[in-house]
């Protein structure tokens, strides 16, 4: 079960096409994401290691579902 936080930021991420700064207050939200097989973790050249994430191909099939559980708890 995904926390309310994972939740809303999945449905931050997915509305933002991504655009969700990786800081040190989302990057452990990212990572129960990671952890539940819904996003995944890159590196990019400006901003090093895991500082993007990717929705899976999981994430994307479960998205609508994951939309829904986030906009009912919110």
């Amino acid at each position: 079960m995904l926390s309310q936080q994972a939740l809303t930021l999945f449905r931050l991420h997915v509305e933002r096409h991504g655009d969700v700064d990786v800081d040190d207050d989302t990057r452990p939200v990212y990572r129960e994401l990671a952890r539940a097989g819904l996003m995944h973790a890159v590196s990019t050249y400006a901003g090093g290691p895991e500082s993007a994430y990717r929705v899976t191909r999981e994430g994307f099939e479960r998205k609508a579902e994951l939309l829904a559980c986030s906009k009912a708890a919110g």
